[in-house]
């Protein structure tokens, strides 16, 4: 009698042993679930630039983890229909996306490209076809506006940073260049150069809306309502500007 009562105490033991270990583990299992993890991309060649900053700080605000690969961007957009990456961010809306993916409003960003020249030739640029038999400082692989970059009279000077276009513009390199007005304005006021390098007369009359957009088949979209939230919240304080001054001031130095 003796022996079985011992018997049962021990099974009784390791029955209440083996359920405590494998609640933990259930537990542990459960916590890791809860963790929202957000797939998304950029280029190669901008994978520590101003797109992944946006993107660490949109995972922050949400407390989840960020796993960013690069890749170009046609396979982006196709890995975000196909639900292998949640989001993307720098898309511009258009209609035929509308129905592969959902945008998340307000725009993030609205963005304004202008032209740039030396102070006493911007009247020489009144109009578009003032920008013909001038050397255009643009950004390599950026895109413009369809007029623009279908036009094969205009003479573009391809550049990596806003920097090297001030200085080629200044040694007369270039005639004039082209640039976000968000980042180019604060960039000149603190080289000192706002009266020296203005605005042509000539400027496009389009805007850029920049918009964060996430897969139909994503994680992320339970808390699309606190996207949405976060942006708006973010465009209030200046976060996300701050972020692109930051960057390309430091890009600059």
């Amino acid at each position: 009698m003796i022996i079985k009562e011992g018997l049962m105490r021990l099974l009784v033991y390791f029955f209440l042993l083996s359920f405590i270990i494998h609640s933990e583990a259930a537990s542990a299992f459960l916590g890791d679930k809860k963790i929202l993890v957000i797939r998304s991309a950029v280029p190669e060649e901008f994978k520590n630039g101003l797109h992944r900053k946006y993107l660490v700080y949109f995972a922050d605000k949400l407390s989840a983890k960020l796993e960013i690969s690069t890749m170009p961007f046609a396979r982006r957009l196709h890995q975000l229909k196909t639900g292998k990456l949640d989001l993307m961010i720098g898309l511009q809306r258009t209609e035929h996306r509308e129905d592969d993916y959902i945008y998340i409003f307000p725009p993030y960003e609205t963005l304004k490209y202008r032209f740039y020249s030396l102070k006493e030739k911007s009247v020489e640029i009144a109009n578009y076809k003032d920008l013909y038999n001038r050397k255009v400082g643009i950004h390599r692989h950026s895109k413009y506006y369809k007029i623009f970059d279908d036009d094969s009279n205009i003479e573009r000077y391809p550049l990596s940073t806003l920097k090297q276009k001030i200085k080629l513009l200044l040694h007369k390199r270039i005639d004039v260049f082209v640039h976000y007005e968000e980042s180019t304005l604060p960039a000149l006021k603190e080289l000192g150069l706002e009266d020296k390098i203005v605005k042509t007369y000539y400027q496009p009359e389009h805007d850029n809306q920049h918009y964060l957009v996430i897969s139909s088949q994503s994680s992320l979209i339970p808390v699309k309502t606190k996207l949405e939230n976060i942006i708006k919240e973010a465009i209030k304080n200046g976060d996300l500007l701050n972020i692109r001054l930051a960057h390309y001031r430091e890009k600059n130095n």
